[in-house]
């Protein structure tokens, strides 16, 4: 009788033992999941370019732009282009972490505007590979600045829209990099020679120095060369929008400084109708601070 309650206990403990030893080999087997790449850049804003980035599920966030006035407009005079800068604020909020939407308020020719931004793709890696995200992005822009052309204008001649698609991809833990081709549409152009719909492609990257610094850098090609002036067979020769800058991160806060050769903030307009030449020094230092409030969880 011993015997067989040994034996029955042996087979038990082996059986036990076995199903442990499964176990342990299962916790251990390599099963490859997806994981979401983040944090491609650190604002929703490159530097005048829109990132794939969005503020998230339930958060606010606030987005003040400066633009001072150029080295080549009397500089000095103009206390160190102050006195002629350009100012921008923005207020968006994420609808869930993949829409966003907000609005916002420029100097520059009294421009007031409304977006939307939608992450169509994020980058992951695991079972699901995809090597790139895509974030579409659109605005409506209005401009409040009344004409000095003597006529009367409804109020669609004040319309512009900008539409693109934002392509990025994080390539390793330093650098980022995005194009963007992008669509911009004037109601109401110069001319009758000028094109109201004009096409872009911009090009950004950003590297990161450390934890809270990274170098930024953007431009942006476009189709059109020349737009005219009013009353008069003048032609203005559109300017390549360059820029190049510096993140800083503080928390809460993305403090962006940065050299360009655009001081408008609205897209339609730094986009298709940028005339300043770095040539005879239209470059101006401009700066965007960003905040972050979380209003749902």
């Amino acid at each position: 009788m011993i015997k067989k309650l040994l034996l029955l206990s042996l087979f038990y403990t082996s059986g036990v033992a076995f199903a442990q030893e499964k176990d342990l080999f299962d916790l251990f087997e390599d099963k490859e999941t997806s994981q979401v790449i983040y944090a491609t850049f650190k604002g929703t804003h490159l530097i005048n370019a829109a990132t794939n980035e969005t503020p998230g599920k339930g958060v606010l966030q606030y987005v003040i732009a400066h633009r001072f006035g150029s080295f080549g407009d009397e500089y000095l005079y103009n206390f160190f282009g102050l006195d002629n800068a350009q100012i921008r604020m923005q207020v968006d909020y994420g609808i869930n972490d993949r829409l966003n939407i907000g609005v916002g308020r420029s100097s520059f020719l009294k421009v007031a505007d409304g977006f939307i931004k939608y992450q169509l793709l994020q980058q992951q890696t695991g079972d699901m590979n995809i090597p790139l995200s895509i974030s579409l992005h659109s605005s409506v822009n209005y401009r409040n600045a009344k004409y000095t052309d003597g006529i009367e204008h409804f109020s669609s001649d004040r319309l512009s829209y900008m539409h693109q698609a934002i392509i990025a991809r994080k390539w390793n833990r330093q650098l980022s990099t995005l194009i963007s081709p992008s669509i911009v549409h004037f109601n109401l152009v110069p001319t009758g020679n000028d094109p109201n719909t004009t096409a872009h492609l911009t090009l950004g990257g950003r590297y990161k120095l450390s934890n809270r610094m990274a170098l930024t850098a953007e431009s942006t090609l476009r189709s059109n060369s020349t737009y005219g002036q009013p009353n008069s067979d003048e032609q203005v020769n559109l300017k390549v929008p360059l820029a190049i800058g510096v993140d800083i991160e503080t928390g809460g806060h993305v403090f962006q400084f940065h050299l360009s050769n655009t001081q408008s903030m609205n897209a339609p307009y730094w986009m298709a109708q940028n005339p300043y030449d770095i040539r005879n020094g239209s470059l101006f230092l401009g700066f965007n601070i960003s905040r972050v409030f979380t209003i749902r969880e």
